[in-house]
């Protein structure tokens, strides 16, 4: 009995000794010196990063620091050290050193996964391309001699780096990948942002990514694979949708990429569900199982992250529908259970007015912040860029705080999407003055802040804001994210 129970537990330490990582290093050329938070690692849940996975590693006085990381399966995740971040490939049961200066930039790797990380960064797979960077957008006509042929003998290049190297075949096989899948998403944006006729842009995708398959090309998919994937769930839609006014192809299409054949029915879905539900449905209808698990658990943890619970509740039932025994339902249902209890806290300092769905005019509403200097931000709940700004607005808020600003939320949503509203208001402790207006109302209220720019009508997020005396400044208003740039605007205007 005894030598069972030694057996075991001897098993139990092996096994366990294969679920991690070991990662070691130093950090030298701090500004502040070595201290908590110095280096960050990002283990991801499935793929994407996310800060609530960030791991602060303890470093000595010299800057040296060890830490064991808990590892299931193989991941690229990110490795953070001053104003410097990485990807980082990690497997279980394996060891990785880094040297690293946070002055430079400069990182060293050793250990096991040396090679591999080495690769990996020279690559530069988490930068854009230089063809993608340069703001000019090439004649339509001209793209293969300027973009694909250029970007085919770089490829090369790379590729033979990766031949050359004492990778095995597997790692070379998802290096290759990641280069590839770099490209084709980077073209895919190019040409999306290029100022070209609708007709232009969508048979260029069409051609180029219509040459592409949903399948991985590597055993291991990394973060430009999962790029990818929405990329290729775009072509799917620009493919269906260009065949609108063919009906018979148009039903063909449909059914092919969502599983639904009517564009009423799939209206309904998307007016119920959002559309990155139907985004999912895309992805179940094309990828692989396991491609379809990862992705499906990433959007549920995009969304209790940015604090949309509807949207999150529905695609967790999803995820428990498609992959009942799924290992990240427990992690997600946790986070529901967060949200469920931020959505129920009051905080007088979020005021929804009992005029906010009915006030006429928004020149009108801010009279009542007489002496105070009125910040205005146009948004929507379904607007994924004001919710990127919204990351910005504690500290804006912070920086003001006691001071004669009023913060103040004028949001477009449907009527019968006033609960997703206030719960999202809620959860996110989004303090200030509320309104609240649909597509058809909002339409005046633009005219009022526009009156000689109706080319900005429905822009989303917009900035506004009204000086001391009530009246709207003329000069563009910095966002949230431009952080020292607004804080001065405000300061100015406070000041006067």
């Amino acid at each position: 009995m005894k030598k069972k129970l030694l057996l075991c537990i001897a098993m139990g330490v092996h096994i366990w000794s294969y679920a991690q990582l070991k990662l070691s290093g130093h950090v030298s050329n701090l500004p502040d010196g070595p201290k908590l938070g110095s280096v960050v690692v990002n283990v991801p849940l499935a793929f994407g990063y996310f800060e609530d996975a960030n791991k602060q590693l303890a470093t000595d006085a010299a800057g040296y620091f060890n830490t064991i990381l808990p590892l299931n399966e193989e991941k690229i995740g990110y490795l953070q050290w001053g104003n410097h971040e990485v990807f980082l490939w990690m497997r279980p049961g394996e060891d990785l050193t880094v040297e690293l200066d946070a002055a430079s930039g400069e990182i060293v790797f050793g250990g096991t996964m040396a090679n591999a990380n080495l690769l990996l960064h020279r690559l530069e797979l988490q930068k854009a391309p230089l063809f993608y960077i340069d703001h000019r957008r090439a004649n339509a006509a001209a793209v293969k001699d300027s973009i694909i042929r250029p970007h085919m003998e770089q490829l090369t290049t790379k590729t033979n780096l990766i031949d050359a190297s004492p990778l095995n075949a597997g790692e070379k096989e998802f290096l290759k990948a990641e280069l590839h899948y770099h490209f084709v998403v980077y073209f895919d944006l190019y040409v999306r942002t290029a100022k070209w006729p609708t007709d232009t842009w969508s048979t260029l995708i069409q051609d180029v990514i219509s040459e592409e398959t949903p399948e991985p090309k590597s055993a291991l998919r990394g973060p430009m694979y999962y790029a990818f994937v929405d990329t290729y769930v775009g072509f799917l839609e620009t493919r269906a949708f260009s065949a609108r006014d063919k009906l018979p192809l148009f039903k063909t299409l449909l059914h092919a990429t969502y599983g639904i054949e009517s564009f009423d029915s799939l209206n309904a879905i998307y007016e119920q569900y959002g559309e990155t539900y139907i985004n999912w449905l895309a992805v179940k209808q094309t990828f692989d199982a396991k491609t379809a698990e990862h992705y499906l658990a990433k959007q549920v943890k995009t969304k209790f992250h940015g604090g949309e619970l509807t949207e999150g509740k529905n695609l967790l039932d999803a995820l428990r529908t498609s992959f009942g025994q799924s290992g990240y339902l427990s992690t997600l249902e946790r986070s529901m259970d967060s949200l469920i209890e931020r959505s129920v806290v009051q905080n007088d300092q979020i005021v929804i007015p009992a005029d906010y769905r009915s006030f006429q005019s928004i020149n009108a509403f801010v009279k009542q912040f007489a002496g105070k200097l009125v910040y205005l931000d146009v948004w929507g709940t379904w607007c994924g860029p004001c919710k990127v700004e919204m990351r910005h607005v504690q500290p804006l808020k912070e920086r003001f705080e006691g001071k004669d600003i009023v913060f103040l939320y004028l949001d477009m949503d449907d009527d019968k999407k006033d609960a997703e509203w206030r719960e999202y208001i809620r959860i996110n402790a989004l303090t200030g003055v509320h309104l609240r207006k649909n597509n058809a109302d909002i339409q005046a209220i633009w005219s009022e802040l526009l009156p000689a720019d109706q080319s900005r009508h429905g822009y989303y997020p917009s900035y506004f804001l009204f000086d001391k005396n009530g009246n709207l400044v003329a000069e563009p208003v910095r966002r949230p994210s431009e952080k020292e740039a607004l804080y001065a605007q405000l300061d100015k205007y406070l000041n006067q």
